[in-house]
């Protein structure tokens, strides 16, 4: 399901119910959810209706109360490290390659000169 054509009212409606049958899902009532996570039953009411918005810090305790708070990583999973950040976290700075002056590859004047049909 895609909530990009939600209003930010639905999008909260949908988190609500999405928390309601999380509650439900876990077998808590709404006042053992509140407990548990140290918050009011009219907080769990408010968050599951998506009538008002509870404040951050209450909805990590309520969904580490019902044991998903791992499910985060899949809300807002940390973001790649970017190309140039891994560069500048490097110990060693970069250096550039030294030129190496052209050599003459060394020949073995005693073997004697490779000839077609050697190799079999």
């Amino acid at each position: 399901m895609t909530l990009d054509h939600f209003s930010n009212q639905q999008v909260l409606v949908e988190l609500g119910q999405r928390f309601q049958a999380a509650r439900l899902n876990a077998n808590l009532s709404r006042q053992a959810l509140a407990e548990a996570a140290g918050v009011t039953d009219r907080t769990i009411s408010n968050l599951e209706k998506g009538t008002k918005s509870t404040g951050l810090l209450n909805v990590i305790a309520i969904l580490r109360a019902l044991g998903i708070l791992d499910q985060l990583e899949l809300f807002l999973p940390l973001p790649p490290p970017r190309a140039a950040q891994l560069l500048a976290d490097r110990k060693t700075p970069r250096q550039r390659a030294s030129r190496q002056k052209a050599s003459t590859p060394q020949i073995n004047d005693t073997a004697p000169p490779w000839q077609w049909g050697e190799d079999t």
